[in-house]
């Protein structure tokens, strides 16, 4: 006597699971262009703006991905500002392994 058994795969809780698999790699790639931009940023200006980094399983286009964002903020100088979105944009390189 055998008995059949059948199961489904759940893919959108698969989609999620592997987001969150992936979401400390994606962190360190993040960390490592706020880094970069730190260290840019402090040898440009002796006030540098201060480079932050957030993380967060969010939904797109294509579907569920791990985000990472990382933001500038030059506390309302224009001058900080502009280095932050400079260093931010020259910096995109490091997080390529």
């Amino acid at each position: 006597m055998s008995k059949d058994v059948s199961f489904a795969l759940d893919t959108k809780g698969g989609e999620n699971i592997l987001q969150t698999m992936m979401m400390p790699t994606v962190k360190e790639r993040a960390d490592a262009i706020a880094a970069r931009a730190r260290s840019m940023a402090g040898s440009l200006t002796s006030n540098p703006p201060e480079i932050a980094v957030t993380t967060k399983i969010g939904t797109i286009r294509k579907g569920v991905r791990a985000i990472a964002t990382i933001s500038a903020n030059g506390g309302g100088d224009a001058h900080a500002a502009y280095i932050g979105n400079m260093v931010l944009a020259k910096s995109k390189d490091a997080g390529r392994s």
